[in-house]
């Protein structure tokens, strides 16, 4: 044959089409699957056409007649045919059937079916190239398989599991799981032999889908992300239970990182002359979210109860805390608030008794208004019992900024530095407040003048706190330094002390 004819040849040019379709899809990988799958379709359109043209039947099991090499080269457009078909149903698969777009658990599927859809042709190009008969290869197959089986048979589990795995999908990636054994963290990848776990602790725990299979599993990200969550609290019984209901809940009312829909709640799980146990059930947005939840909820419990004069029960029987707790409980409500306010943490035993003789109570009902925005208190604020809300008005909406409970105060800033309040108070519960009026800490300023640098320090580092929360967090460069020495002198002219 000439060179002419070689070149004019329907089956060398298949054999260039074929070459191109190679490269082309080389060059094509990764980028749209259904554009991806036509330019397939195209080129297995005009290869199969050349093939036909040629003389050569694909799928009719027939000798050609010819030459050796044109026999062979027959016999290769052939296989490379069915191959292409494969390509071609593997393309349509990733295109139509399975979009690329899914999450990553599909792609063990895809290459499940891809997989049959190859070893199909495998058995089509047995049959029809080489004219075998398939039936003795599946038995002789079958038997291979077995004894592969027999030796694969850990790595076979976990490859069929993983394949019930991601047709269930009990969890899928960024899910947050907990299994029986305790290992628990959020899932970041699955593959064909184990899933990927990213713990707590920052590491990836790599655990086989058999395991994954036959272990009892916890999802806590389905059917929505929303946590539930409990902690324990073992008070002594100086509080009726009813009361320490009331406390606790609270408690829960004045946390700003749960949620109120499902309701927190707090029950008694039991009861003994020794203490009360409480439960607190709550709700976060997210597992993430429980460990900040349960440090604040934690705190709240520790100033509530100091306020309330209710100390934890003792551990062991014989705790020296009997003793404290008889103290407290000596105590009356002012004194007990005082000791819990680090603003006063220097004053001495003598100086708080002289300030809480002069404390005031006020009590408030729900959804009374206690301090209008932009006002400018004489008076220092500590709540005794229940929840207020702090807020602001933003463009016609109310934005709540914080909840404050027992144990907490408000309107130091502007009793010691003459600065306005820039948010609404308003009482969410029912509430008791005990006031200390500009007049009441004077004197006890004038009798100790070095009391005043030390409530500068303390109220510096309580201003960078409050500016955080009422700025929505915007970053400010901070100088502790200087702003507790101009927190200082504001002290000074407000209480004319030299």
């Amino acid at each position: 044959m000439t060179l002419t004819q070689i070149v004019t040849d329907p089956l060398f040019v298949a054999g260039v089409v074929g070459v191109a379709g190679l490269f082309g899809a080389h060059y094509r990988r990764g980028r749209s699957s259904l554009k991806h799958f036509l330019i397939r379709l195209l080129l297995f359109t005009l290869f199969t056409g050349l093939m036909l043209v040629g003389g050569v039947v694909p799928y009719d099991p027939g000798v050609m007649v010819g030459s050796r090499f044109q026999r062979f080269f027959a016999g290769s457009l052939e296989v490379v045919w069915w191959l292409a078909a494969a390509w071609l149903a593997v393309g349509f698969l990733r295109a139509f059937v399975v979009w690329s777009r899914q999450p990553r658990e599909s792609k063990l599927i895809q290459d499940l079916l891809a997989a049959l859809i190859y070893l199909a042709a495998t058995f089509a190009i047995v049959a029809h190239v080489f004219d075998l008969p398939v039936r003795g290869l599946l038995a002789t197959s079958g038997a291979l398989a077995i004894i592969i089986g027999l030796a694969l048979q850990s790595s076979l589990g976990d490859v069929f599991s993983g394949i019930v795995l991601n047709i269930e999908r009990p969890y899928r990636v960024g899910d947050w799981v907990i299994l029986d054994d305790g290992m628990q963290g959020s899932v970041i990848g699955t593959n064909w032999r184990a899933v990927h776990i990213l713990t707590g602790s920052q590491d990836v725990a790599i655990i086989p889908n058999s395991v994954i299979a036959k272990a009892k599993l916890i999802n806590c990200s389905s059917p929505t992300r929303l946590h539930g969550a409990s902690i324990r609290v073992k008070l002594e019984p100086s509080l009726s239970p009813t009361a320490g209901c009331h406390l606790l809940k609270d408690v829960l009312l004045g946390s700003t990182h749960i949620l109120r829909t499902p309701e927190p709640s707090v029950t008694i799980k039991d009861v003994s002359a020794e203490m009360i146990d409480y439960e607190l059930s709550y709700s976060v947005t997210d597992f993430d979210a429980v460990s900040r939840a349960q440090n604040d909820l934690f705190d709240r419990v520790f100033r509530a109860t100091a306020a309330a004069g209710v100390r934890f029960s003792p551990r062991f029987a014989g705790s020296s805390q009997r003793g404290d707790s008889k103290e407290q409980a000596a105590l009356g409500i002012p004194e007990r608030l005082l000791e819990g306010i680090s603003l006063f943490s220097t004053m001495t035993a003598e100086e708080k008794v002289a300030l809480a003789s002069h404390m005031e109570r006020k009590e408030y009902q729900p959804g009374e208004l206690i301090v209008k925005d932009s006002t400018v208190l004489d008076t220092l604020c500590i709540v005794s019992d229940g929840v207020l809300v702090a807020s602001e008005e933003d463009n016609g909406r109310e934005i709540e900024l914080a909840r404050l409970g027992p144990g907490e105060y408000f309107g130091e800033l502007a009793l010691l530095t003459g600065e306005s309040l820039p948010a609404r108070v308003t009482a969410l519960t029912r509430v008791v407040i005990y006031e200390i009026s500009k007049d009441a800490l004077a004197p006890l300023l004038k009798a100790r003048p070095s009391i005043v640098e030390e409530l500068g320090q303390s109220l510096a580092s309580r201003r960078l706190a409050y500016r955080s929360l009422l700025d929505h967090h915007r970053h400010v460069e901070q100088h502790e330094e200087r702003r507790s020495e101009r927190l200082t002198a504001a002290i000074r002219r407000l209480f004319a002390l030299p």
